[in-house]
């Protein structure tokens, strides 16, 4: 005989089986920009006034809102414009600092006059200003190979190109590359317009998955920015 409970549960609907998860967790977005030293650019009826470009830069961060900023040519003033919504990774005034959302967490925290880094949410991010001459570059990219922990993003105004990155022996991969997108010159000359010197700005992953890249053109109400465009790179752990 069928007992009444029995009855009851071969009548009620089945629950839905759960959904699988998403492919590969949860997407995390860094942008990173030159953004000009502020003292340059005093003049305030120029459209390169520094304020003028900070205004916008801030809202162009509210815009494409990433968990990481990674700055290069920073100082203290400018900090007003870096929305509330971010915390600066160290207080030590220097250059280039990491700014990361107030809820994310980090640890980890690592100097040097050409690169910061921290490792945010078990992933270590390399903010990146290197220079120009070979043997510091070099210095710089050793210095970054001794920082890898398996999960890593570098990033910045490396100020070379990708097959001189590759050169120096970086252990990590261009995430523009694995993406397939073009190389489009990443340097917005100030003084002469016309001159190019490349993509010299490059996100660069090791055991992370690049979803999508971009660089951003818009001045976002002003005539430029910087003499750098933004990047932004999408990831996957």
């Amino acid at each position: 005989m069928i007992s009444l409970l029995s009855l009851l549960l071969f009548l009620l609907p089945l629950a839905p089986a759960p959904e699988p998860e998403a492919d590969g967790g949860e997407t995390l977005r860094v942008l990173s920009f030159n953004m000009r030293t502020w003292t340059r650019d005093m003049d305030s009826s120029s459209p390169d006034y520094w304020r003028t470009r900070m205004a916008a830069m801030e809202r162009m961060i509210e815009d494409v809102d990433p968990d990481i900023i990674c700055f290069q040519e920073f100082l203290f003033p400018v900090g007003q414009y870096v929305p509330r919504a971010y915390k600066r990774v160290s207080g030590i005034n220097i250059s280039h600092p990491i700014f990361v959302r107030r809820s994310m967490r980090y640890r980890d925290h690592s100097l040097n006059i050409r690169w910061e880094a921290c490792t945010v949410e078990g992933i270590r991010i390399i903010n990146v200003h290197s220079h120009w001459d070979s043997e510091i570059f070099q210095r710089s990219v050793d210095q970054i190979n001794a920082q890898l922990s398996g999960c890593d993003i570098a990033c910045g105004d490396w100020n070379k190109g990708l097959a001189a990155v590759q050169g120096a022996g970086l252990q990590m991969q261009s995430a523009r590359v694995l993406l397939g997108e073009p190389e489009l010159d990443t340097f917005a000359n100030f003084t002469r317009p016309q001159e190019s010197r490349g993509p010299i700005d490059h996100f660069f992953v090791n055991g992370l998955t690049p979803v999508a890249y971009r660089m951003i053109t818009d001045g976002y109400g002003c005539e430029r920015m910087s003499d750098h465009f933004p990047i932004v790179l999408d990831f996957k752990k």
